[in-house]
């Protein structure tokens, strides 16, 4: 249960995150993998090395980053959303491909690539290979979105019908169903709008709006995959930006807190609770992760930049979740 997101602000720049909906931690922080790092491509037990460095949230397993979400810093960024029922992965490798596992796909994509033109291309000779990081971590099912700092985005999905690639010009990814099912079930609530209606006769009777919000009647409000799809795709199209500071990114943080989950409202068949662990927002052109967590509202940065991109080893990053409070008097 995620939602991703990628906004253009009114100042140009690009932003891109997600929220991680999820019923416990895996034990996540900020990760900042160095240019020329050595990680083992568990496809094919070759040593592959980073061209790029990349930061982003993950977990840092048997000295391999395993990331969640992540941008290079060349500004390009992706994450994995949840993709159950229908990712489906290739038995073994095959000789002359790419292959890659599929928790891998956001490292390599990060490690070794500028553009989603370049993504897109590199992408027809990929297999994704079902096997495990350890005998203790399963592989997720899992889909991808992918932007880079020009604002092009895709999707990549691999089901029993293959690798599919297609283009986002909605901005938005949540989980299953597929990508393309959820842009024709966006197309059930064109008629939703910002606007207030307006008084309307009925016969004789004069009909006035019960209150404002009204011109958005229908939009749902529900935390499935389908209504949270639709809800931040309603509010991506219909942000009106402030003309102050960090308006881009404080309108970011808004869309998704529209579809994140409160504690008890989404229980699962477990008897545990999914909640929104964290919402991330990355300023693509100056390589800046900005999160905050379920418990901390207020917003952590860290800028890649201001840390040594050719270290040897990948730096963990404290994942900042103490409820805070400014105290004003």
């Amino acid at each position: 249960m995620c939602t991703a997101l990628s906004l253009t602000a009114k100042d140009g720049s690009h932003l891109f995150g997600r929220n991680m909906d999820i019923e416990y931690s895996f034990n996540q922080s900020v990760l900042l993998t160095p240019r020329h790092f050595g990680y083992k491509n568990r496809a094919t037990g070759e040593v592959e090395q980073t061209k790029y460095a990349i930061i982003g949230m993950g977990t840092l397993i048997d000295e391999h980053p395993s990331y969640a979400d992540v941008c290079n810093e060349k500004g390009l960024a992706a994450a994995g959303l949840n993709f159950p029922k229908y990712a489906h992965w290739d038995d073994k490798s095959v000789e002359g491909k790419t292959n890659i596992a599929p928790y891998d796909l956001l490292l390599w994509v990060a490690a070794n690539f500028e553009t989603v033109k370049e993504v897109k291309e590199a992408l027809k000779n990929v297999v994704l290979v079902g096997v495990p990081l350890n005998e203790q971590v399963p592989i997720s099912p899992l889909h991808w979105m992918i932007c880079d700092k020009t604002g092009e985005s895709i999707v990549v999905e691999k089901t029993v019908n293959g690798l599919k690639v297609m283009d986002n010009k909605v901005g938005v990814l949540t989980n299953a169903p597929t990508f393309d099912w959820h842009l024709t079930n966006l197309t059930q609530y064109m008629g939703l709008t910002a606007t207030q209606p307006q008084d309307t006769a009925c016969g004789e009777q004069n009909l006035k709006p019960l209150g404002q919000g009204l011109g958005a009647f229908g939009l749902p409000g529900d935390y499935s995959s389908p209504s949270r799809f639709v809800k931040a795709a309603f509010l991506r199209n219909h942000i009106d930006y402030a003309d102050v500071n960090y308006s881009g990114m404080s309108e970011f943080f808004h869309i998704l807190n529209g579809v994140a989950m409160v504690r008890g409202s989404v229980v699962t068949p477990q008897h545990l609770n999914d909640i929104t662990l964290y919402t991330s927002c990355i300023d693509q052109e100056k390589g800046i992760y900005y999160y905050k967590t379920y418990t901390n509202h207020s917003i952590s940065a860290i800028n890649m930049h201001h840390e040594d991109l050719d270290a040897k080893e990948v730096k963990l990053f404290t994942f900042n979740d103490e409820f805070t409070v400014t105290q004003q008097n």
